[in-house]
């Protein structure tokens, strides 16, 4: 070869590497802005349901949410007796949780955090013996 081949050759290869540099120096500020974003998805949101329980009824608001949602129930016993919450079933098939329990003293106050994975309709209810035969003392909350 010919040393203006040669000097023609090494200054293509210069300039190529050169603008090889700029292109990977362009992408690097790109890369990090999208690693500055979370990969993760949102949490779900929460729902509060109220519940006030008396001598005589359990009232709850509102009676029914979405599937999908956290909800946070606010027990609270207003009575002057010991009563206990109970939110579907403990067991359902294989195991699988749709449900709570939750005992209250006279003037407690609880707060349940549960996932609401199910969809139907899930009974509410007293099971002391002096409350299950009041028809306030039990309900229906519905997940749709």
């Amino acid at each position: 070869m010919n040393p203006q081949a040669v000097a023609t050759l090494a200054v293509v290869k210069w300039g190529l590497l050169g603008v090889g540099t700029a292109l990977a120096a362009g992408l690097v500020p790109a890369a990090q802005s999208g690693a500055a974003r979370p990969l993760t998805t949102a949490p779900p949101p929460v729902v509060t349901i109220k519940v006030m329980i008396t001598d005589s009824r359990i009232s709850m608001s509102p009676k029914r949410a979405q599937r999908g949602v956290m909800g946070r129930f606010i027990l609270i016993n207003r009575g002057t007796k010991p009563h206990t919450f109970k939110l579907g079933h403990e067991r359902r098939g294989t195991g699988v949780q749709t449900g709570f329990t939750s005992p209250l003293t006279p003037g407690q106050q609880s707060i349940h955090i549960y996932f609401m994975d199910y969809r139907g309709k899930l009974p509410y209810l007293s099971p002391l013996p002096a409350d299950r035969s009041k028809p306030g003392m039990q309900g229906v909350f519905t997940i749709f």
